[in-house]
């Protein structure tokens, strides 16, 4: 590794297996490695011995450097390989802001392990289990290159589903009128939030140029009087709509316009979600503020779609308003809430009121025993508790508060009803009534991906062990081959799910007290365009990392974490940093 690389590790705590309750309060055992000091003399002895040096910049409130002394540097491997054939030198970087900057693009904890001569062999990124670091130790003293550091296992067992279903969907494409699907142009969000999760991780621009030229096709499908997204449009065009409006509809479209604006510059696409907004709010929302189920296409037998929809709005009101469906279904709300946040993100206004509205008025009327029913239905379905997981957890992540992440681990529990003994969660609880084949329960694939993707997302804004792998067992357990190819354009939810799992992410936590400094730092957090990217907001002393005074926001991932970030337009800069160094 070239000397250069000195500066790519620097940081603090992330995401730790158990959440302190405030920084500083996690503390290392004596330590069992003879270290030295940063010192001349330390590079002399292990020029005069041929050891070579281990050198570990550490901060006192860094999570990662802990679990590091404790679980890795006191392995008995670890210190007889230290002992026989390294110089150990530790650094903390508070006390030596010359060495924090040399290691400013790393992640506390960095180690670099050099030449007796001290020239770099090789500079390690955050927290490595014993097993990893003695392989290193090994090759560094043989004079082997090291070993590149082995991914994740996290999606083992899923490569194959991972390139049917990338080439499933990718075939489905239409280059010439755009969307997924040529004869039906439905606007499912899956697959544009898929083509720009890999033009941003993987560069491929021509996915990016696709999601865009889809959400451009897609805009032909709003009503240009009252607002709000027709459901779908016939003859491989888009300009031959059905009617009818469904939430499930208005929550795919206002999320795609809402990933769309995050990514460009036209200010078009903040106004087309003001235009979905506005139809909800003023045709689709009930008095607590939950969201009803559609709108019916005619306006009766004598008055199809066509011909209302034609009418301008005078003319409408005259005529009357075709009927809505005032049902109210925890899974369209979650829906309709997650699309509302993900346009907060994007800067629409008024869209985050809505959502919390929404997310409470479903909490106070259709939360029962944990679980949320389907309306009057006697059984409990997955898709209210999948999409309710992901509305509350888009919630807590705009607005920071608490009482949307303790939900969503209540979600989680409940889930515990559906579960399926061999992995992933059947589609509804069982039914005593059930005769015959309607007496066997299935596990859809859609509705345990987006459960998946909500446990991928908890365990990193938690620190809570063990949900990626079980969102791993849920993405094995429902995605074979055959039920992928059934899927068609739906199957956007696992393949994003799967993706999530294997791509570098990054937790932006802002910490700082109540004001508009803190405020602005966590509205730049939000407006980034990190596809595998999640947001938290704490106030001194309830976070997990360090208030230095002024707002500030850490970079995190699963090992390691950089230095603190107080400017809001420096974030966009040290987030595409943070992530280069993980690709």
């Amino acid at each position: 590794m070239r000397s250069t690389a000195l500066s790519l590790l620097l940081a603090c705590a992330t995401v730790s297996p158990s959440r302190p309750s405030a920084p500083g309060t996690v503390t290392s055992a004596p330590d069992p490695v003879a270290w030295s000091p940063w010192s001349p003399q330390a590079f002399a002895r292990a020029r005069a011995q041929g050891k070579h040096l281990l050198v570990s910049v550490q901060a006192s409130w860094c999570h990662w450097c802990h679990v590091m002394n404790e679980r890795t540097f006191a392995a008995p491997e670890i210190r007889r390989r230290l002992a026989e054939g390294f110089v150990a030198i530790k650094v903390d970087s508070d006390a030596r802001p010359d060495l924090a900057e040399r290691f400013a693009d790393y992640a506390w904890p960095a180690t670099v392990l050099l030449t007796p001569d001290a020239r770099v062999v090789v500079a390690i990124r955050g927290y490595r289990p014993p097993e990893v670091l003695a392989g290193l130790l090994d090759d560094v003293r043989a004079g082997r290159p090291p070993a590149p550091p082995e991914r994740s296992i996290a999606t083992a067992g899923l490569d194959e589903g991972l390139r049917e279903a990338t080439r499933r969907l990718d075939a489905l494409y239409d280059a010439r009128a755009h969307g997924w699907g040529r004869r039906q142009k439905y606007p499912y969000a899956a697959p544009l939030e898929h083509a720009l999760f890999r033009a941003s991780l993987r560069g491929e621009r021509l996915w990016r140029d696709r999601a865009l030229a889809t959400a451009e096709a897609t805009r032909r499908l709003l009503d240009p009087v009252f607002g709000g997204a027709y459901q779908y449009s016939l003859r491989g065009r888009w300009d031959r709509p059905h009617y009818e409006k469904i939430a499930a509809v208005q929550a795919d479209v206002l999320a795609s316009f809402a990933r769309i604006a995050r990514v460009s510059e036209d200010e078009r696409w903040l106004a087309s979600i003001e235009e979905m907004r506005r139809y909800l709010a003023r045709f689709f929302t009930s008095a607590d503020g939950a969201f009803y189920t559609s709108q019916d296409a005619d306006l009766s037998p004598d008055v199809p779609g066509a011909s209302y929809y034609a009418m301008d709005e005078a003319a409408r009101l005259r005529a009357g308003i075709p009927r809505v469906d005032r049902s109210v279904y925890a899974n369209l709300n979650g829906r309709l809430i997650d699309a509302l946040t993900l346009a907060h993100r994007a800067g629409a206004p008024g869209t985050l009121p809505m959502a919390r509205d929404a997310a409470e008025a479903i909490e106070a009327t259709r939360r029962a025993d944990g679980w949320f029913p389907h309306g009057d239905a006697s059984l409990v379905f997955l898709s209210d508790q999948a999409w309710m997981l992901r509305a509350e957890l888009g919630l807590y992540e705009a607005t920071g508060e608490r009482r949307w992440i303790e939900r969503a681990e209540r979600t989680v529990a409940a889930l515990e009803l559906l579960a399926h003994p061999d992995g992933g969660y059947y589609a509804h609880s069982e039914d005593p009534a059930a005769t015959g084949v309607f007496a066997e329960r299935r596990r859809p694939v859609e509705e345990n991906a987006v459960v998946a993707r909500g446990l991928i997302r908890l365990g990193r804004l938690t620190g809570r062990p063990g949900l990626e792998e079980r969102a791993r067992v849920i993405l094995r357990a429902v995605g074979d081959t055959r039920a992928l190819r059934r899927l068609g354009r739906r199957v956007g939810e696992w393949l994003l799910a799967v993706e999530e799992l294997r791509a570098p992410y990054v937790l932006v936590s802002v910490v700082g007290p109540e004001g508009s400094a803190t405020e602005a730092l966590h509205r730049a957090a939000l407006a980034l365009p990190l596809p595998n990217g999640l947001v938290e907001l704490a106030r001194p002393g309830a976070s997990r990392y360090p208030f230095p005074g002024e707002p500030a926001a850490y970079l995190c991932n699963a090992e390691a974490c950089s230095l603190p970030v107080t400017e809001p337009g420096a974030l966009g800069d040290a987030a595409a940093r943070f992530l280069a160094l993980e690709g």
